[in-house]
């Protein structure tokens, strides 16, 4: 049945280095590397270096942005263009004076200078240095995230090659420039989860930062701060909470760091307000064992980006970057995200009704691990399930959730029975619904995660038209026009595997988003018509239905 409508019209990545002496390494790194940065402007993006813009290039679908990177004193950017959160189209490098000139095409995923300005990029899992192929890594997505300090290999990121919300793990590993090899330094497990690999250089060293967790959702307890050398060996595990870390960034000396940190929904009887008290941007200094917080709240169009000193810097290419050392609000940053003198048109918004996978569900179910589930019964609802199957439920206030049981009880719909079973995100109870027949402990742990096939059968035994694939932007555009809605699984401000869905869009490249987990997948109560960036969503796999 086709759903009605109405119409009414990259975070650059930043290496913080300091100065390396012959005797520690072979290649040299300034005291304060060049930033290169891509920012939206009215001709396209501008690619910025130093404080300095040199150039503005287009991107072919408002939805996309640039990925950028710098030579050692600026010399030269490379830029990734139609950027699209993982991979982009084109590697060009831009000079001084503003000159481009194109190295490759592809499927590229990153691209890092080595302090001695030979330039290697991943495309399709292929590397290149200088232009010239040196060997394969692989997984999905593979990304260089910077040289080692001896010039003679590659710091790269592997995901798995999966086809459930793992897909988001990381592991760091180290490519062989000379040989090919691809040798494992820090590897998720079924036990330990890495994520958020960044270089930085302390003290003339060069180290890897990390996110520790035990599991891919948020909320999966501990989570912890890390830091590492080159070689794999852990120097820091700091932070250990029961709350989780979106991103982290060190300074320069090793004695601070910069962390998204989102409050954990621990009893469904304190609501989300318990939420708040947590949610932000801080800053620990290591030696006063003290945190600050800098960003009351968190943004999704303002992520961290870097430290220096006390100063932390938040921003994106598509909203820009602001400097702040205190007193700031995620809410009003949010609030006032549209660029001056922006004009948007809502281009198109499909009817659809909203349901919280935490707040919309039974009292004793945990729905931490239930985005799936929810995203399928938000896509199904009205549609191929007319009728009402509703829940009397208590937080955050006493109200009727009128879909809710479709996502733990039993039903039966076109000639199945929704009958399978599973527990909840704590391990309780033996829920059946979508939720049983969705999720599973594919991901490893003890925690139950969305299998992607699951998603596809359930819309398709419940009469959905369901295509599976990883769309462009204007392709997801086109689905909404035909009235359908897309479930995305992706990144969301990194969260790791999350998914919700994306009813309608608007002429500047956004998207509106029933956010299964709340305003900014922070776990608020209300998420219905959030409009958020492609690159935040960063999308690995999706569904039209």
């Amino acid at each position: 049945m086709t759903k009605t409508h109405k119409t009414a019209g990259a975070l650059a990545l930043l290496a913080l280095v300091a100065t390396v002496s012959p005797v520690q390494a072979q290649e040299q790194f300034t005291e304060q590397p060049s930033q290169a940065q891509a920012v939206k402007s009215a001709a396209g993006y501008d690619v910025v270096v130093g404080g300095v813009k040199r150039a503005t290039i287009q991107v072919s679908d408002p939805a996309y942005a640039l990925r950028t990177s710098a030579s050692k004193g600026g010399e030269l950017a490379a830029v990734i263009t139609d950027f699209d959160g993982t991979k982009g189209s084109a590697l060009l490098t831009v000079d001084r004076s503003g000159r481009s000139r194109q190295v490759a095409t592809g499927e590229i995923t990153s691209a890092q200078f080595s302090g001695k300005g030979a330039l290697a990029h991943l495309s399709k899992g292929e590397v290149h240095v200088d232009g010239k192929p040196v060997g394969h890594v692989a997984g999905r997505a593979p990304e260089i995230i910077g040289w080692t300090s001896d010039g003679g290999g590659l710091l790269v990121v592997q995901h798995p090659d999966v086809q459930n919300d793992s897909a988001y793990v990381e592991t760091l590993s180290r490519f062989d420039l000379a040989t090919g090899a691809t040798t494992k330094l820090i590897a998720s497990d079924d036990e330990n989860l890495y994520r958020n690999f960044k270089v930085v250089d302390i003290k003339g060293e060069r180290h890897v930062s990390f996110v520790k967790a035990n599991e891919i959702y948020r909320c999966s307890a501990p989570n912890a701060l890390g830091l590492a050398t080159e070689t794999g060996r852990v120097t820091k595990l700091i932070g250990e909470t029961n709350n989780h870390y979106r991103s982290a960034v060190w300074n320069e000396d090793g004695t601070k760091v910069a962390y998204e940190l989102m409050g954990c929904v621990t009893d469904k009887k304190n609501g989300p307000e318990q939420l708040d008290a947590v949610h932000g941007v801080y800053v620990r200094d290591l030696a006063a064992k003290t945190d600050r917080k800098v960003v009351t709240g968190l943004s999704f169009n303002y992520l961290l980006s870097s430290i220096n000193g006390d100063e932390v810097t938040i921003g994106s290419a598509a909203n820009g970057y602001l400097k702040t050392t205190g007193s700031t609000k995620a809410a009003q940053l949010d609030a006032a995200a549209a660029p001056a003198g922006e004009v948007t048109t809502q281009a198109r918004l499909n009817r659809a009704e909203y349901i919280h996978q935490l707040w919309d569900t039974r009292n004793e179910f945990n729905g931490n691990s239930s985005c799936g589930p929810t995203s399928a019964v938000i896509d199904l609802v009205t549609y191929q399930l007319p009728n009402q199957y509703g829940v009397q439920v208590s937080q955050p206030f006493s109200h009727f959730s009128k879909w809710g049981l479709y996502i733990t009880d039993q039903f039966t719909n076109r000639g199945t029975t929704f009958n399978r079973t599973m527990t909840d995100w704590a391990g309780q109870g033996a829920w059946k619904g979508a939720h049983g027949w969705i999720t599973g402990l594919y991901c490893g742990g003890t925690h139950p995660c969305a299998s992607w096939a699951g998603e596809t059968d359930f819309l398709a035994k419940n009469g959905a038209a369901v295509m599976q694939g990883n769309f462009t932007p204007a392709q997801v555009r086109a689905y909404l026009d035909q009235g359908k809605f897309v479930i995305m699984s992706g990144r969301w401000g990194n969260t790791a595997g999350h998914l919700s869905v994306v009813i309608g869009y608007l002429d500047n490249g956004k998207f509106y988003v029933h956010d299964t987990y709340g305003a900014g997948t922070d776990g608020s109560y209300d998420g219905a018509n959030q409009v958020y960036d492609w690159s935040y969503i960063n999308p690995a796999q999706m569904w039209a239905a």
